[in-house]
């Protein structure tokens, strides 16, 4: 199975290089900016991306998709990301 990276390479963002670092399995990508911030695809396309930052840092946004996946374990719900 190749990474997010593997199968996209850099992903531009206008004049701004993005890193694919993940995806959430339903079409959209996690891209991580040069400053170190995340951001979600708003679809499925990592041509010309639409972004919504999720994230200052990544240490942020593990800590959010661990939140995530706590309250999908204890209650079904999906999180934030």
């Amino acid at each position: 199975m190749s990474s997010p990276f593997q199968e996209h390479g850099p992903v531009g963002a206008g004049a701004v290089q993005m890193v694919a670092i993940g995806s959430n399995g339903g079409g959209q990508s996690y891209v991580a900016g040069p400053d170190g911030s995340v951001h979600r695809t708003r679809t499925a396309s990592l041509d010309e991306p639409e972004l919504d930052k999720v994230a200052d840092d990544l240490r942020q946004f593990l800590e959010l998709l661990e939140q995530s996946l706590m309250r999908f374990v204890a209650d079904g719900e999906p999180g934030c990301l």
